[in-house]
Formats: structure tokens, C-alpha cells, sequence
């Protein structure tokens, strides 16, 4: 419970953050016909969301609310599913690592793998969707009518008081902050 509600709270509240700001940002700036040009280009819209999402440093934390915001949008879910597996795999530090450790072929194949799986995947996710005539951001818009606004609020405000309480647990423990009494 305590690392739960805690350490791993603590850890994933500010990519969890950024994430939720970044989806009410495209929520509320993305155009609505978002659905008839992404339809229309699927893998136009994979190539986008492939180099989006390799420069951008998001962990799969952050990229998950953004990935659902763009699903409501109107985003095939491959082209989701690309910038969920591209964004986490390709981050700089991990681009670094692999450059670093191995050479440029590597670091160019390593980059190549990762976007054609992803890609792939991607045709597939939109396949099962296509054959089982189901709407994604259907099924995303929906998925919050299952709790009464009222529960969803209060869950909200418990998961703001966790974030918080540890935050400021964590602020009261560090070195920097001990000595300074």
C-alpha cells in the first residue's frame, strides 16, 4: 500500500501531469473533423504519430491520456497504438544509450524495428477494428459514463490529495531541505 499509494504515486504524478495537460490541450484545440482526415490517410496518420512521437520524450504514462484524447478526436487507434509503442521505446536518453553503447547502424536499425513494428501493429489494431465494426472513439467518449460524475470527482480529488500529501512527504525528507532547519 505504501508503495503504491506512494513511492509509485510520487513517481508517475508528474509524467501523469503533463499527460492529462497535454490531452485537455488537444481536446480543446484539435478540430473535430479530425475523424474524416484521419480515415481518409491511416498511414498518413501513422507516419505522423511515428515522428511525433520518436523526438518526444514521453514515457507510456504520459502518452496514454494523450493517445485517448487523440482516439476522441477522431484518431484511427493504429495510429494511436504507434505513437503509444514509437514515443515510450524512442525517448533521447534511450536513443543515447543505444548510440552510445553500439554505433549509428545500430542506433539506425534499432530506430527501423521500432517503427515498422509499430507501423504493422498499428494495421493491424485497425484491421480488428474495420472487421469488428466497432468505433474507437466511441468507445473512448464512453468509458467515463460508467461512473457517476459525482465518484469520478471524488475519485479525482483523492488521486489530487495522495499526489500532494507525498509531494510534500518527499519535499520533507530530502537532504536540501533537512539541512536547511
Amino acid at each position: 500500500m505504501k508503495y503504491a499509494y506512494g513511492e509509485l504515486l510520487t513517481d508517475i504524478a508528474k509524467p501523469f501531469a503533463v499527460g492529462i495537460l497535454i490531452a485537455g490541450m488537444i481536446t480543446f484545440f484539435f478540430p473535430e473533423d479530425l475523424t474524416l482526415w484521419a480515415n481518409d490517410h491511416r498511414f498518413l496518420s501513422m507516419l505522423v504519430m511515428l515522428i511525433a512521437g520518436i523526438p518526444m520524450y514521453v514515457c507510456a504514462t504520459s502518452s496514454t491520456p494523450i493517445a485517448a484524447a487523440l482516439i476522441l478526436k477522431g484518431l484511427n487507434p493504429g495510429a494511436a497504438l504507434v505513437f503509444l509503442l514509437a514515443g515510450p521505446a524512442t525517448n533521447a536518453a534511450t536513443i543515447n544509450i543505444v548510440k552510445n553503447l553500439f554505433n549509428t547502424k545500430a542506433l539506425f536499425i534499432y530506430l527501423t524495428m521500432i517503427s515498422l513494428c509499430a507501423l504493422v501493429f498499428g494495421f493491424i489494431v485497425d484491421m480488428i477494428y474495420d472487421l469488428s465494426g466497432i468505433q474507437a472513439n466511441a468507445i473512448v467518449g464512453q468509458a467515463g459514463e460508467i461512473f457517476p460524475e459525482s465518484i469520478q470527482l471524488i475519485a479525482a480529488a483523492i488521486l489530487t490529495g495522495l499526489i500532494i500529501f507525498n509531494w510534500v512527504a518527499r519535499l520533507k525528507r530530502s537532504p536540501e531541505h533537512a539541512h536547511s532547519h
